[in-house]
């Protein structure tokens, strides 16, 4: 929270609607992974490939913390129809698969190794565990082959724990001078050694200068150690056809790192041919205040949706209702600006770390056994319907759930026939349990696997139904409904989402066709009287109808811009006074008080309209404000100047 500055705000309102000379929009928003649909697998759970790589130390399949012998050929498979890899993963509907960290890991310890790929050492070469360069190669050339692009995970925060400490002084033992790759990470001036996060003796933040749960903090502020991580994984990139990176650990590296290592890689991208490579950071918070200020100010590019996470799993367990939801995406409009969208945001519902989406459907609000399914389907849907880069969990496809806590190494069970006794006997959402059986036959009689393939073929054959524009149609009690566009497509979709054990109805009164609707996905009747629409939703279900024609109601009622202080975040809310039932873009332009140029600082899709400055953007301090909304028949509407003056810092 944000202490309240004094504020002087000076508001100038043109009542004319003039004719202004428009800046050009905003670079491209949209990321590289925008459309895709993306698959999470931790390559040692997935199938073993290579059982000759199996014996090389820290090898367990009875224990949850070992290696159990994944490996890349694998989770490539033959690259033909029927078969268990990439195959399997394209067919399911995916478009995008992203791995965990492939570089080679410290030696295991008592306590576990590093089968998940977060202990690196070896930066340079895949661990030998899941195979070699070549079969890395190989992988990459089946997934173009097949269509599917290739997210990488990796690590700039940490290395694997090498440092060890006499009390406050740091040290890499004799027999570890070397062991790292490349050579610069063997340089002990390159870590911060101040002890771990939790109890740091550094100046400074320890979030930021601590050991990660004693791995090696590395001072990512040095120009040797970003342009360092910039090396390595251009090579990366470049080696293996690389589409994006997930980067761990995000909010623990400096402020400025972003800034300083993700162009390198955008250019080192761009000149492979990747012109809109994706960078998305794990910040674990779920907060979305926090999570706009490393997009806005940190410059990531764009972050996994915690909040998202949370909100989603907590409506279709029944923990919540439709309002939960309306207040979550109220708060997109923190992330717009000139080169940032909520749409970016990378969506889940589970994952290797918070655990699975079925353990967390149960944990929330204890549920009838009947029910967990048809709530993991409305959660999926939730999940690739609404805004943002949606991603599903290796195993959730098949209805794995968890065991004990059923988060962490509790929740990265083995697709093949497991070894782990708890894992065997754990329960399957739409099917049974395991046993000594494996997932991949599990796959063919899945409803989740099913239901997957047939929304995410709905998203394929219907653009508008992928991220995109995204407008909140009703939100009270159990029934949460938006409508959404395709701006070429240019016609509207309802889905409609009901958490509630009983049948739910609903009107619409402000739908943009008066042409009539199809079902596109679920049981329902629709009664159309022009633009109003009355449907109802059954139990526990979504429904999604389309426009038979393109949008025609597009009257707007236009008001006035408004300035207001944001205690929350510091920002400046920008407000665009429209009104309409038409799916609406609006784009805010500023400029310095006495400049002709005006610059855009976003675009707005969903009502209601407005964008937030940050007052560190405009060094000068007085600034005219001007917003430009277009309609689905591409007529455009300038609202009246504003004028804002900054207070001092």
């Amino acid at each position: 929270m944000r202490r309240k500055s004094a504020v002087a705000l000076a508001v100038c309102i043109f009542l004319s609607l003039s004719t202004f000379s428009f800046a050009d929009s905003p670079a491209k928003v949209e990321v590289g992974l925008s459309k895709d649909i993306i698959y999470f697998v931790m390559p040692d759970r997935y199938k073993d490939g290579d059982t000759k790589n199996n014996n090389i130390g820290g090898f367990n399949q009875s224990l949850t913390a070992f290696y159990h012998g994944g490996d890349l050929k694998g989770l490539t498979g033959t690259c033909e129809p029927g078969d268990d890899g990439l195959a399997r993963i394209k067919s399911l509907g995916f478009t995008a698969v992203w791995l965990t960290p492939l570089v080679t890991q410290q030696e295991a310890i008592g306590s576990g190794a590093g089968y998940h790929g977060y202990w690196g050492v070896d930066f340079l070469n895949v661990d030998p565990h899941l195979g070699t360069n070549a079969d890395m190669t190989a992988f990459s050339q089946c997934a173009k082959k097949l269509g599917l692009k290739i997210i990488l995970d990796v690590v700039t925060n940490h290395t694997g724990d090498v440092i060890k400490y006499r009390g406050n002084e740091a040290y890499i033992p004799a027999s570890s001078k070397n062991l790292k790759k490349p050579a610069w990470l063997n340089t002990l001036s390159n870590y911060h050694n101040v002890g771990d996060m939790g109890s740091c003796w550094g100046v400074g933040n320890c979030t930021k200068l601590g050991d990660f749960y004693g791995l090696d903090d590395l001072a990512t502020e040095k120009p040797q150690v970003w342009k360092g991580w910039a090396q390595v994984y251009s090579k990366w990139q470049s080696d293996y056809d690389i589409s994006g990176f997930r980067v761990d650990t995000a909010r623990h590296v400096d402020d400025k790192f972003f800034k300083n290592w993700s162009p390198l890689i955008n250019k080192s991208a761009a000149s492979a041919g990747v012109e809109n490579f994706t960078i998305f950071g794990e910040v674990y918070d779920y907060n979305p205040f926090n999570l706009m200020e490393y997009v806005r100010r940190n410059k990531i590019q764009t972050v996994l949706d915690f909040p998202f996470q949370a909100k989603a799993t907590e409506f279709a367990s029944g923990y919540s209702n439709a309002p939960a939801l309306s207040i979550l995406f109220e708060k997109d409009d923190y992330y717009t600006s000139a080169t940032s969208s909520a749409s970016n945001l990378v969506t889940f519902l589970g994952n290797h770390d918070v655990g699975r989406v079925g353990f967390i459907l149960g944990s929330k609000r204890i549920q009838p056994p009947a029910q967990l399914l048809p709530r993991a389907n409305l959660a999926n849907a939730l999940l690739y319907f609404s805004r943002g880069i949606p991603v599903v969990y290796y195993g959730d496809e098949v209805g794995m759930t968890g065991t004990n806590a059923g988060n962490d190494q509790f929740a990265r069970q083995d697709m093949f026939a497991t070894q782990v006794e708890i894992w065997k006997n754990e329960i399957r959402i739409g099917g049974s349990p395991i046993g000594d059986g494996d997932a991949f036959q599990a796959t063919n009689t899945s409803p989740i696997a099913r239901y997957l393939k047939q929304i995410s073929e709905l998203r394929r054959t219907n653009p508008g139904l992928a991220n995109g524009v995204m407008q909140i149609r009703h939100s009270l009690n159990s029934l949460f409904v938006i409508s959404k566009k395709d701006p070429l497509e240019n016609r509207e979709y309802i889905v409609a989402f009901n958490n509630s054990d009983s049948d739910e109805s609903v009107d619409i009164t402000s739908a943009t066709s008066e042409g009539g609707w199809q079902i596109l996905l679920g049981d329902s009747d629709i009664t159309a009287d022009s633009n109003k629409l009355s449907f109802t939703v059954p139990a526990l279900s979504t429904v999604i109808f389309k426009a038979r024609n393109t949008i025609d109601v597009v009257a707007i009622k236009i008001g006035k811009l408004k300035s207001v202080f944001d205690d929350m975040t510091g920002f400046y809310q920008v407000k665009a006074d429209l009104n309409s039932a038409d799916l609406l873009k609006v784009e805010f332009f500023t400029r310095t008080l006495g400049s002709t140029k005006w610059t855009s600082n976003g675009v707005d899709t969903g009502a209601p309209y407005s964008i937030f400055l940050d007052p560190l953007d405009f060094p000068k301090k007085n600034i005219e404000i001007k917003a430009v909304a277009t309609n689905s028949k591409g007529k455009t509407f300038v609202l009246p100047l504003t004028k804002l003056t900054f207070p001092a810092p």
